[in-house]
């Protein structure tokens, strides 16, 4: 007879239950004399135990699945987010900007940019196509000539794809069959019939408010299916316009590359452009592409859509327009916002967006502007202005001297230092190069002697540096600028200028607070920090500085005079670190940048640093003052 042994239903490992099944079995009086291991029976209870074994695993990651947070599946992720009413963004064709000047033979009332005209570009040696989404037509100007600005171009491939409704087949299902197919591309018109050639335009009725469509509203809603392709679907009559046998639907789209082609800004036609050739038309770039990205990945999608669904699409919170904006923009790689009351000035009644693109530092003004309007504007509060700005970059640059044992070096100078180098940028890669990501001093001098176990210190210092865009040369403009530390006395210095008089100079602090512009007595550049003498008026009207350069050697430095009288370019505040220049206005840029580099070095004190609203720490990975690296091979 049974005794009371069971099955340990706990053990859910296969090797677990075969020997369960064989301990319970071999408990059973009818079973005590079998040889469990060298029978038949050996294989029913393999058998067995592999049934019970994938049976477990299958309810295990069937339970998995049934919830967003520990699915795994991409397309479990996507059902799930489905019912919060999120759609994964697509993948992005980068989009860029072409201007054209034709001269055509004779005198055409317009010219015509037919759609799907091609370009290419190379970007490290690999190709890329962009075509024309749409058609553009260029009048003849009064002047007789034909100009066009702002042609949109995208990267990609133009693709159709037709269906004949039939309701009969009830498994019938109108799919993309391709993937990477960028959905803001993607156009739907239905034809009545084959007979009937009248067509109607169908609009995206995921960017309409389900609860104002109408059963007689021609719209398509589109949805992710498995293997990342798209679906469309229509309404059924009582939301959105209900399909009819023989309809037939066109769908066109654009499948791209996605990130690969950002920043291509040299582009050359594939045949005509507006039936004429390359030698009658001026082709320049307006605004070089930007805005590609990949698709939504699974782990952005679990993020994002309950914040998503929290938001119900209005744009109340700051957290509102970061969820809303990520979704709509996957090729924003980093976001922050806040409100009027929080800028410098205050600014009632706005709300300011500040975006990094991926593999941009800023977005174009067109593509701010593009944002504001067809995102933002349909979420956004009435009462409240979004203004999209750009990042403030705080650029670090870093000179280390590491002590290091050269016995225990294993690899060497140069390999270590490479090494080192390495570890600096990994932190800034790690831990900077985002809003709202603070610079620990700490935190890197570790990593730098943690690079190798035969370095035995570093001492590190460390700068800050703003890039003042000058847009308009020789125009006066007030600048501020906000390094959010204090600040050592006499160490402000930007890069050379020439200024409204003709000669070079350089921006300077003079230790008390005022900012001049200054150039050696002898006609150079003056390149190093300052420590007052005394300053004095000669007979001439000009103004000099006797100055001592480390405290070691005396120079006589040459002051720019302003129109006023005054010598004072403007002011520093050391203890904020905020930094203003009154009527700015250099005549060139001496080193052919369009900007003009400030850079000042914090207390000795004070050298983390926490970016303030818009502001990103970062680093320039050309400029060979950013890290620099002096290796000491010290012995006992």
């Amino acid at each position: 007879m049974a005794t009371s042994n069971k099955i340990k239903v706990t053990d859910l490992e296969f090797d677990e239950i075969k020997s369960n099944l064989k301990a319970y079995l071999s408990a059973q009086d009818d079973f005590q004399d079998y040889d469990f291991e060298g029978s038949g029976m050996s294989v029913l209870i393999d058998i067995l135990a592999y049934n019970t074994h994938y049976t477990g695993y299958y309810a295990n990651m069937l339970g998995n699945e049934m919830f967003m947070d520990s699915s795994s599946l991409r397309d479990s992720v996507v059902s799930h987010a489905k019912h919060l009413g999120v759609t994964p963004t697509s993948v992005k064709t980068p989009t860029a900007e072409l201007n054209f000047t034709f001269t055509p033979s004779g005198a055409p009332t317009s010219l015509t940019i037919a759609k799907d005209t091609k370009f290419t570009t190379s970007i490290d040696g690999t190709s890329y196509t962009f075509v024309t989404n749409i058609t553009t037509n260029v009048p003849r100007a009064g002047d007789g000539s034909y100009v066009a600005t702002g042609v949109e171009i995208k990267e990609g491939k133009i693709l159709n794809k037709s269906y004949t409704v039939d309701s009969e087949d009830t498994a019938q299902r109108f799919i993309i069959p391709n993937v990477n197919v960028d959905a803001s591309t993607i156009s739907v018109v239905v034809q009545n019939s084959d007979s009937d050639t009248d067509t109607n335009i169908y609009t995206d009725g995921n960017a309409i408010d389900v609860t104002t469509i109408k059963g007689t509203d021609k719209v398509f809603f589109l949805q992710e299916i498995e293997g990342r392709k798209y679906e469309i679907t229509f309404g059924d009559g009582a939301v959105g316009k209900q399909l009819s046998d023989g309809n037939i639907i066109f769908i066109e789209y654009i499948v791209t590359g996605g990130t690969l082609a950002n920043k291509a800004s040299v582009f050359t036609a594939v045949g005509s452009v507006a039936t004429l050739t390359s030698a009658d038309y001026i082709l320049t770039t307006n605004t070089e592409a930007t805005g590609g990205a990949d698709i939504q990945t699974t782990t952005s999608l679990k993020f994002q859509a309950p914040k998503l669904y929290q938001a119900q699409n209005r744009a109340t919170t700051r957290d509102d327009y970061k969820a809303i904006l990520l979704e709509q923009r996957p090729d924003i790689e980093s976001i922050t916002a806040y409100g009027g009351e929080d800028a410098d000035p205050v600014q009632y009644g706005k709300v300011f967006i500040a975006v990094k693109p991926s593999g941009n530092n800023v977005f174009t003004n067109v593509a701010k502007a593009a944002i504001e309007k067809s995102i933002l504007k349909q979420s956004n509060v009435v009462t409240v202005i979004p203004v999209i700005i750009d990042p403030i970059f705080i650029y670090l640059l870093l000179n280390t001297t590491v002590n290091y044992d050269p016995v225990t070096n294993l690899t060497d100078e140069n390999t270590l230092k490479t090494n080192i180098n390495t570890s600096i940028q990994n932190y800034h890669q790690t831990n900077l190069e985002k809003f709202d990501q603070k610079f620990r001093y700490s935190m890197l001098t570790q990593d730098i002697d943690n690079t190798n176990d035969s370095i035995r210190n570093n001492r590190t210092t460390m700068r800050y540096q703003q890039r003042i865009a000058i847009e308009t040369l020789d125009t006066p403009i007030t600048y501020t600028l906000n390094f959010n530390n204090a600040l050592q006395h006499g160490n402000l210095i930007s890069s050379s200028f020439i200024a409204t008089d003709g000669y070079t100079y350089t921006l300077v602090d003079d230790t008390i607070g005022n900012i001049k512009a200054v150039k050696l007595n002898s006609g150079g550049v003056w390149t190093g920090p300052v420590h007052i003498r005394e300053s004095s008026v000669l007979h001439t009207g000009e103004y000099h500085y006797a100055v001592d350069v480390h405290d070691t050697e005396s120079q006589l430095l040459d002051l720019f005079i302003l129109p006023d009288g005054s010598t004072d370019y403007g002011t520093i505040d050391y203890a904020t670190g905020k930094v203003i220049l009154n009527s700015f206005r250099p005549v060139t840029i001496t080193d052919g940048n369009d900007y003009i580099k400030i850079t000042v070095t914090p207390t000795y004190n004070n050298s983390d640093i926490t970016p303030l609203r818009e502001q990103i720490l970062t680093y320039d990975v050309n400029d060979t003052e950013a890290i620099v690296i002096n290796m000491v091979a010290e012995t006992i």
